[in-house]
């Protein structure tokens, strides 16, 4: 057998399949990427909608993505049918079915996906179906060519029967791969087709007639009339018709309420099964009982014939049930890694350590108001009385500027130069030093201060940068913020606390500053007093002050100092009035930084009740019906605990996670802003997830050593625990697990039972394989064969049981196959037919429900009885009787002029007609008419011959008509006596005569 296996999902069943069969592959992986099973798989989505693609958490595991590859899907829009219907001439393959083209009228191009309508959901396949070959060769091409292929595939098409893209797909799906891929062994097609389920919310009105339930009737009409050959769809490609002999080598059906009434969700539950039971399957190759059942060799005869039909109903159909007994690894594993995730995120956010309960999810307290106003931390982060008023510069250039000094120490620097050097100045006069000085010192103020033109032009010129500024600023915080919570000093509430402590103080400061700055005029005011104040007595100096005491000397030292006080003054103005104007520049930088640290801080929260919802979802206490789950619940919790609560091991490991999310957005990130820019929720939430369940891996392996394992354990060391001491206890849970691993269908048990007629030498009823898959266990091998020997003694003596060894060392898994049924044991097919019936009489309906035609002409699904065959075989010998009585016949309709057929009689002593539906004679002898039309024909026709034909000439009569209507047909046909109509008139001949009341004719 292959162990090449594509995947055909067909409609959203068949995508919900496959999505659960890529979660189910990617969990059973070790920790270093490698799967238990042989199996080599590749997929193939075709649908009429993006829905379950869109589903993008839908598609992780553990925050990784397994999504499929754009070359593994295929949407088909319904919106590009609009041109075939125009002119299907120009579509070879669709123009012998696409009549009549008005039942497509109701579909707008806005139509949803197939709009339930199986024809539609064909239809817009069928426009595509090119893609799809190309699809699947493409597909079976890298199956085939990769490291280890070999020619050939099991080919599995999983579809749902109720909608209109799977169920209106499925059948041409299956033969245009079976003709691209003939042989039947070597290319093996298994389909595994979801019945409509009961009560579904998807109809409105189920009392009523509803398509969704009548599309699984007529899909496994088509699929029943295709395994028995009685139907040979249309080639999509050129429009001839495919004629194989196996289309499809078993086709298992699938309900949402098993054989034990045991009911189960239809979105998740039943796609998970599915896909549960494909992938362990594939994976347990040595089941050779599987092999048989799906081939149908437990029998001579795969199908039920019945007279008139031959091949009637296949037995190709199946049905699987599957109980795994597991140690839920993977779940412990998300439990463990969600729970640490949380303690990650809680670090990242709080940074707040319990001892003996982890990081706790809330601020540790700081006066952070006076952290704000520390001197060092203003010098810091650039937000001092020198940056603000640029004694010291901002920006870069600025800051490297050495020629830039406080006002205090520059003014002091130049008065102390030009004092002395005006003095020493012979050329100045004494009573002109206070104006020189005076003058160069303005001069210096207007004209040459820090080279731009003088302190107001200076900060005019600065201000035009204030924005530039302010973002540096904000800039400069933001990394020393950022550094801080990267190398995990700080938490993201700690910055943000710090952050809402800065935008106020900066509040305050412009306050203050803007008070300052009022009160300066004054401050400039007493100076220049003070300076007047000097300058009158410099100017009242004497003979004597001037050459004995040098009196005019000290007073214009006194002068120098205050004109010194005054420029400072003067240049703090300036630098005052410019911090009042950039500060509220630099708190929206810091409004801006506030908001993005929150940002981040929201991400995280979000994050972590993600989390927590995830975790909160394992080791529930309920199990699912098809699996028994054990594991020990402290042991786990021991575990957890022994992981959240070492504060060292845990601050390494957190930090680990930090990195990994700002490697997200690249290696260079150094901001919170630049960081977000990188990272999306759902990108936080699978790094996390991922990163955790590596650092759960790894810290199990450190924490088992000295607490008992919840990872990598035995199942059969669980149950030697559990029942070693107990064997009676072991016997009926081995017995239980039988009993429960039900097949995933309800079974019309009188169905089951009945016996049809012309099934000589075929099986009865259903025939059961079982495979039940122990893992190896060499700690305990005594118990591991006591417990094999156990589940091979208390099988079922009637069906075909194999015990066998599992490859996944936590699960014990037991899978039931039914096989060798026809359709018609499945039940809930009365009430499928009852819709499909309920449709049918409404010929748009009727055409609606069928990939071509009305789908009278399939063979029935249910086995009827002799009344219903005897009725059958007399139906059109009494339709022949009728034409040749008169009674039914052509004639030209008044209203429209053309000629229709009619049947008229005598009711009441009055003349009636009815029209019969058909265009010509064939259709009337080959269609099936209403049951009380028929019934009239039948009665009619036998008050005719009783009246007018009781003598035997009369009847010699009818029985002459009839041979020249036989005689006529053969020669019409060229003297063929193979000719099908000629063939079907005669056929007629025996049960005509016992109609007409005349022996049967002697050879």
């Amino acid at each position: 057998m292959s162990n090449n296996h594509l995947i055909i999902g067909l409609g959203g069943t068949g995508g919900k399949v496959i999505r659960q069969l890529k979660k189910t592959i990617e969990r059973s992986k070790d920790a270093h990427g490698n799967s238990p099973s042989d199996a080599r798989f590749e997929f193939l989505y075709v649908d009429t909608s993006r829905d379950e693609l869109d589903k993008k958490e839908e598609w992780k595991v553990l925050g990784k993505e397994i999504d499929l590859a754009r070359s593994q899907y295929l949407i088909n829009e319904v919106s590009s049918v609009r041109p075939v219907l125009s002119d299907p001439n120009s579509f070879p393959g669709l123009k012998g079915w696409i009549e009549p083209r008005s039942v497509f009228d109701l579909f707008m191009a806005t139509t949803a996906g197939a709009a339930q309508r199986r024809k539609l959901g064909r239809l817009v396949f069928a426009q595509n179906a090119s893609n799809f070959v190309k699809a699947v060769e493409d597909r079976l091409a890298v199956l085939e060519s990769g490291p280890g292929g070999k020619v050939g595939a099991v080919i599995h098409v999983v579809c749902g029967l109720a909608g209109g893209t799977g169920s209106g797909s499925v059948v041409d799906a299956v033969a245009q791969i079976r003709h691209k891929c003939p042989d039947a062994n070597q290319y093996r097609i298994l389909i595994y087709a979801m019945l409509p389920e009961k009560n579904s919310r998807r109809v409105k009105d189920v009392a009523g007639f509803s398509p969704y339930y009548a599309n699984g009737y007529a899909a496994l009409s088509e699929l029943n009339a295709l395994a028995v050959g009685k139907y040979k769809p249309t080639h999509l490609l050129d429009g001839s018709r495919l004629d194989h002999d196996i289309y499809f080598n078993g086709c298992y059906l699938v309900n949402n309420i098993n054989e034990h009434s045991i009911q189960f969700e239809v979105e998740s539950e039943v796609p998970r099964i599915m896909a549960e039971f494909i992938f362990q399957k594939t994976m347990n190759k040595e089941w050779e009982g599987l092999g048989r059942a799906e081939k149908g060799e437990n029998d001579i005869k795969n199908f039920e014939s019945e007279d008139g039909i031959g091949k009637a109903r296949a037995k190709l159909f199946l049905s699987f049930g599957i109980k795994r007994v597991v140690v839920p690894e993977q779940e412990i594993k998300e439990f463990l890694a969600y729970g640490f995730a949380e303690q990650a995120t809680r670090q990242l956010m709080y940074n707040n350590f319990r001892q003996g309960e982890g990081y706790a999810d809330e601020a540790i307290e700081k006066d952070w108001g006076f952290e704000a106003r520390k001197p060092d931390t203003l010098q810091s982060l650039l937000l001092s009385d020198a940056h603000l008023t640029l004694e010291t510069g901002i920006l870069e250039d600025d800051a490297r500027n050495a020629s830039w000094k406080p006002p205090r120490e520059y003014w002091k620097q130049i008065v102390s130069l030009q004092v002395p050097d005006i003095k020493a100045d012979k050329t100045i006069e004494e009573t002109n030093w206070i104006h020189v000085l005076n003058s160069r010192l303005a001069k210096v103020f207007d004209d040459t201060y820090r080279t731009m033109g003088g302190v107001r032009k200076f900060y005019e010129v600065k201000g035009n940068a204030r924005l530039e500024m302010a973002r540096h600023i904000g800039r400069h915080i933001e990394k020393e913020l950022f550094g801080r919570w990267k190398s995990g000093t700080a938490s993201l509430i700690q910055l943000r606390q710090l952050t809402d402590a800065l935008v106020a103080m900066l509040d305050e400061r412009l306050e203050l500053l803007t008070e300052k700055l009022t009160k300066m005029p004054t401050e400039m005011q007493a100076v220049q007093t003070r300076i007047a104040e000097l300058s009158a007595q410099f100017n009242k100096v004497g003979f004597l002050g001037k050459h004995l005491t040098d009196k005019r000397g000290a007073l214009f030292s006194d002068i120098g100092t205050q004109l010194q006080d005054q420029y400072i003054l003067n240049t703090s103005y300036q630098g005052l009035k410019f911090a009042c104007s950039l500060l509220p520049f630099v708190k929206e930088q810091l409004t801006a930084l506030r908001g993005a640290i929150d940002a981040l801080h929201q991400n995280l929260a979000a994050a972590t009740e993600k989390v927590k919802l995830e975790r909160a979802a394992r080791l529930g206490p309920a199990d699912a019906a098809y699996q028994k789950r054990i594991f020990d619940q402290n042991a786990i919790a021991g575990i957890l605990k022994a992981l959240i609560t070492d504060e060292a091991a845990q601050a390494a490991r957190t930090q680990r996670v930090r990195q990994t999310l700002i490697d997200l957005a690249g290696t260079d990130v150094d901001g919170f802003d630049q960081l977000l820019q990188g990272i999306s929720l759902g990108s936080v939430i699978s790094t996390l997830s991922q990163e955790s369940a590596q650092i759960v891996e790894m810290a199990h392996a450190e924490i088992a050593k000295t607490l008992p394992p919840v990872l990598h354990v035995n199942i059969v060391e669980r149950l030697q625990k559990k029942y070693d001491a107990n064997p009676s206890g072991l016997k009926a849970f081995v017995s239980e697990l039988y009993d429960e691993a039900g097949s995933l269908l309800t079974f019309n048990k009188t169905e089951v039972d009945r016996s049809v007629a012309n099934n000589a030498g075929g099986s009865r009823g259903r025939t059961q394989t079982i495979g039940v898959f122990l893992p190896e266990c060499e700690n305990q091998k005594d118990f591991r064969g006591s417990l094999a020997a156990l589940f091979d003694a208390q099988k079922d003596p009637a069906s075909d049981t194999k015990v066998a060894v599992g490859k996944l060392s936590n699960q014990i898994v037991i899978m039931k196959i039914a096989s060798l049924m026809p359709a018609r044991f499945v039940e809930s097919l009365g009430e499928l037919k009852r819709h499909y019936d309920g449709l049918l009489a409404d010929d748009k309906e009727a055409i609606l429900l069928h990939g071509e035609g009305d789908g009278k002409k399939l063979p029935p699904l249910f086995a009827r009885s002799s009344a219903e065959v005897n009725a059958e075989a007399r139906r059109k010998p009494y339709l022949l009787v009728a034409r040749l009585l008169g009674m039914v016949k052509e004639r030209q309709n008044k209203t429209t002029g053309l000629m229709e057929w009619v049947f008229s009689y005598i009711s009441g002593g009055l003349p009636k007609v009815v029209v019969l539906k058909g265009k010509g004679w064939t259709d009337i002898i080959e269609g099936d008419h209403p049951a009380d039309v028929q019934a009239a024909i039948e009665k009619e026709v036998a008050k005719r011959i009783d009246a007018d034909y009781k003598h035997i000439d009369k009847k010699t009569e009818l029985r002459s008509a009839y041979e020249q209507l036989v005689l006529a047909r053969f020669t019409d046909s060229g003297e063929d006596d193979q000719d099908a109509e000629f063939l079907a008139l005669a056929a007629m001949q025996k049960p005509l005569l016992e109609i007409v009341g005349l022996p049967a004719q002697d050879d």
